[in-house]
């Protein structure tokens, strides 16, 4: 059966790389998942990637959901934008874009669109960028992870591996210094279980700064969605919609929330 998200990809890029396949379809992508119930991408931060994408969404009927404009202004900020459609087997399908994805640095980021021709072709995120864009709140997450980590060399696996007991098998096998508090337990002989301990504190670090990020973002846009539901823009041709939406953001939506302006100086 063919994938609507991939078919979506290609067809995103057919005249120049514009989306980065990402999150639970990439998960798929990579053969860990069977399926992901909606489509995320990466996409060039520029106002022709944004009018490429709402073009090819709204040949396809989508309706934008309520959420931050599809435009450089609010991309840049690291807003995200979510619409929908249903396509031709009654399936509601969910479309959501990013330019920012959180604690990947933007040069890597910038990397991702320096393909060759055929652009057409699936492009989709390495998996180290996969796994520090999976390193989120949820608590799902983190065993795709530990399987995403395993497509990478054993040095930088054990840099983003959950998984204890390849931390265990690692340990000793990679001489590169990781300064994570779960190999060193492993490093030091601790044991299983002290290696569990700490591999779960730090799973709850990442999970506890992800969520004060998104209750930023979510604080931060309430405003603006309250106004969004109010002037019905899901209901909306996507073209009245994004001006809508604009018009919007200009009065209710910082271009950044506060507080997140050096949110992912540190991304490696």
């Amino acid at each position: 059966m063919a994938n609507v998200y991939f078919e979506l990809t290609r067809e995103f890029n057919r005249d120049e790389p514009v989306a980065v396949l990402a999150s639970g379809q990439a998960v798929v992508f990579y053969r860990i998942a069977i399926m992901s119930k909606d489509g995320d991408w990466v996409i060039r931060e520029s106002p022709e990637a944004c009018d490429r994408v709402r073009a090819v969404l709204a040949a396809r009927g989508a309706r934008h959901r309520p959420s931050p404009p599809l435009d450089v202004r609010w991309l840049a900020g690291g807003w995200s934008s979510h619409f929908e459609f249903t396509d031709e087997r009654a399936r509601r399908i969910r479309c959501d874009f990013f330019s920012r994805p959180p604690r990947v640095a933007l040069a890597r980021v910038e990397e991702m669109f320096g393909v060759s021709a055929p652009w057409d072709r699936l492009l989709v995120v390495d998996p180290e960028t996969l796994a520090r864009m999976k390193q989120t709140q949820r608590a799902k997450d983190y065993p795709a992870i530990g399987e995403i980590a395993r497509l990478l060399p054993d040095g930088r696996e054990l840099i983003y591996t959950t998984d204890p007991d390849r931390i265990l098998a690692l340990a000793f096998s990679v001489t590169a210094a990781v300064d994570r508090p779960s190999v060193r337990a492993a490093r030091e002989a601790a044991g299983r279980a002290r290696v569990v301990v700490e591999l779960a504190r730090e799973i709850d670090q990442m999970q506890r700064r992800d969520h004060v990020r998104v209750e930023r973002y979510l604080a931060a846009s309430a405003s603006y969605l309250d106004e969004f539901r109010r002037a019905r823009i899901d209901q909306m041709a996507l073209s009245d919609a994004h001006q809508m939406a604009c018009a919007l953001a200009e009065q209710w939506l910082p271009a950044v929330p506060a507080g997140l302006e050096h949110d992912d100086a540190d991304a490696q």
